[in-house]
């Protein structure tokens, strides 16, 4: 049996990913929106773009402004929005699962060094986190009263071909291309790091195991900007030179070391192997290689 697969957000970094993979598997029959097609901040455009969705159906909602983009009260509203919509439609069609991109974020600031885990304390310091922790609370109470699968998945930073170049890991990339990479503060700062095709490959599994549950989808390997720059290095055909310059003032307190407990994600995921930094970043560079 063919599954169903609906992607909200399809035009954006992670739902474009999702669609051109699904697609290309004839086991699954994929249909993607953006927001011009199915704008979820309008009841009425999300219930006559979705009016056929059946209970064998699945839902992957990529949508919201990223933090990137806008993190701004008004972004927030709108996401929170978003996930009050869906709530809404999910209240009157019943789905098979619904699948939600949420983001460590939620976590906010935490002590450098302590493990990240699903049971760690929920406290955002950002509009950006906020919204994505009100909607998983829309979401988890939806779909605990319709009796819908919910997976909920925690991502910290993903990079991969078609991220236009926002990615730290990108960043870097695109940089030692030029010959120059610019390190602010001493680069010690560390942080764990999600290849999109990883991203894929862990929600085919998630849709045809059905699981229910939330997440934090992280390697649970946290490199260094030294070590990103060090390990571009070894991909890039040219030589390039880092410089370090202070941050800049003012600027938002960051957490020194962000490590993430994988201990959940391996008791449902028990044999995934996730990308290292290495083979994505020699990935992004082959693609771009191809692209040029």
């Amino acid at each position: 049996m063919v599954k169903k697969i609906i992607i909200l957000g399809a035009s954006g970094f992670i739902g474009s990913y999702l669609m051109k993979n699904f697609s290309a598997d004839r086991t699954y029959d994929v249909k993607g929106y953006s927001s011009k097609e199915c704008d979820l901040l309008s009841s009425d455009s999300m219930n006559k773009a979705l009016s056929y969705v059946t209970s064998d159906d699945v839902i992957i909602m990529a949508s919201s402004i990223t933090r990137q983009k806008d993190d701004s009260f008004e972004s927030m509203i709108k996401n929170i929005k978003m996930a009050e919509n869906v709530s809404r439609f999910l209240g009157e069609h019943k789905i098979a699962q619904l699948i939600f991109i949420s983001s460590v974020d939620v976590y906010g600031s935490v002590e450098t060094g302590v493990q990240i885990s699903e049971s760690s304390a929920l406290s955002p310091n950002t509009y950006y986190g906020i919204s994505k922790l009100s909607s998983e609370f829309i979401l988890k109470n939806c779909c605990s009263k319709n009796k819908i699968p919910l997976l909920i998945l925690r991502f910290p930073g993903i990079y991969g071909p078609d991220d236009k170049g926002k990615s730290t890991v990108a960043q870097f990339v695109n940089s030692a291309i030029k010959g120059k990479v610019t390190i602010f503060g001493d680069g010690k700062d560390k942080r764990d790091f999600v290849y999109v095709d990883d991203v894929y490959r862990l929600i085919k599994i998630a849709i045809d195991k059905e699981v229910s549950a939330t997440l934090n989808v992280a390697t649970g390997k946290s490199y260094s900007l030294i070590e990103i720059a060090e390990t571009i290095k070894l991909c890039v055909s040219n030589d390039f030179i880092v410089k370090y310059k202070p941050k800049e003032k003012g600027g938002a307190k960051r957490v020194k070391e962000l490590v993430y407990d994988t201990g959940l994600l391996n008791k449902f995921f028990p044999n995934f192997k996730f990308t290292t930094l290495k083979q994505g970043i020699s990935l992004y560079i082959e693609r771009l290689n191809l692209m040029g």
